[in-house]
C-alpha cells in the first residue's frame, strides 16, 4: 500500500494528481472492460474534470471532503471558487488516523466534530472584522459568511 512506499504519494511535496496519467495510459492501451478509477493528491473540481476527460471513468476523492463537506454540491451549483481546497497536509486527517484519533482537518477544523460544534445562526447579525489570514481567521471569516 501507498503508506509502505519508500516514495511518499500523497504528501505535499508530491505533485496534485502526479500518477494520474497511469490510469489514463491503462483505460486507453490495455483496453478495459472494467471502470478505471483513479486518485492521488486531486483536490480542487477542475483537476478533477481535466482527469476525467484524459479518459478514466471515475475520480476518487476523499481528504477534500474533509476540507469542505459541501464540495460535490458547490460543483453541481458551478460554486467551484467557493470550495475550501485541502492543502494535503495530513496532520489532522491521515495523521490523527494513524495514531488511531478522530480524523479532523487542518483547513476545516470543524470536520468530523460537527455534532459537537454545531452552527447556530444568530438571531442578531452584525458586521465582524477578521484580522489575519492564518488558517484560523480564514476558517472564522468563512463560518461567519454562512
Amino acid at each position: 500500500g501507498w503508506h509502505e512506499a519508500r516514495v511518499p504519494t500523497i504528501a505535499t511535496v508530491v505533485p496534485p494528481g502526479a500518477f494520474t496519467f497511469a490510469g489514463a495510459r491503462l483505460k486507453r492501451e490495455a483496453a478495459l472492460k472494467i471502470p478505471v478509477v483513479v486518485s492521488n493528491r486531486i483536490n480542487n473540481a477542475e483537476q478533477a474534470e481535466q482527469v476525467l476527460a484524459e479518459g478514466v471513468d471515475m475520480v476518487s476523492i476523499a481528504r477534500p471532503f474533509l476540507a469542505d463537506a459541501q464540495f460535490a454540491a458547490k460543483v453541481a451549483t458551478g460554486r467551484t471558487s467557493d470550495i475550501n481546497v485541502c492543502i494535503s497536509c495530513n496532520q489532522s486527517c491521515l495523521d490523527h488516523v494513524f495514531q488511531q484519533k478522530r480524523a479532523s482537518c487542518l483547513v476545516n477544523p470543524r470536520a468530523c466534530h460537527e455534532l459537537e460544534r454545531p452552527f447556530v445562526r444568530t438571531a442578531a447579525p452584525r458586521r465582524v472584522l477578521v484580522v489575519g489570514g492564518g488558517m484560523a481567521g480564514l476558517a472564522a471569516a468563512a463560518t461567519l459568511a454562512e
